[in-house]
């Protein structure tokens, strides 16, 4: 809207100028341009408000329509630039046997002890107790019954 106002601002200018020099017909239709481009800037929708995202979807004819931005003031739709196409990346292929028996050895690891953890967390952890030596055994037979 900036560089409108200040083209239309540049032909009124540089009529007054041809305005000065004698160049009247040239110098009536400069300002009516201008006023013309000014005119119709203003009444084209600047999409002011809060636009709505179209989905991509299939046409009828199976090819495939990106997301689309859309304008409800004048109904104008536009493609989102934001949708990226990329291949996956690939890692690795094929299987490795020599890495298979350190990967289950990992993983029976990692599995014990996110299965401690879990035991701690809900309280069921084992403890170690300290064990108290047995006591004694007493026949009974050899004790004297006092009454």
């Amino acid at each position: 809207m900036r560089r409108t106002l200040a083209c239309a601002l540049f032909v009124v200018v540089c009529a007054v100028a041809l305005m000065t020099t004698g160049t009247y017909r040239l110098a009536m239709i400069l300002p009516i341009a201008a006023a013309a481009a000014v005119i119709w800037r203003v009444w084209q929708c600047p999409h002011p408000g809060p636009l709505g995202l179209l989905p991509p979807v299939m046409a009828a004819d199976g090819t495939r329509t990106p997301a689309r931005w859309f304008c409800d003031a004048c109904g104008h739709s536009w493609t989102a630039n934001f949708e990226r196409e990329h291949q996956p990346v690939r890692k690795f292929e094929g299987f490795d046997m020599s890495k298979a028996t350190e990967a289950a050895r990992r993983a029976d690891e990692l599995f014990r002890r996110q299965h401690q953890l879990a035991n701690r967390r809900a309280g069921a952890a084992r403890r170690a107790r300290a064990r108290r030596p047995a006591a004694e055994v007493v026949a009974i037979e050899n004790v004297r019954r006092v009454r």
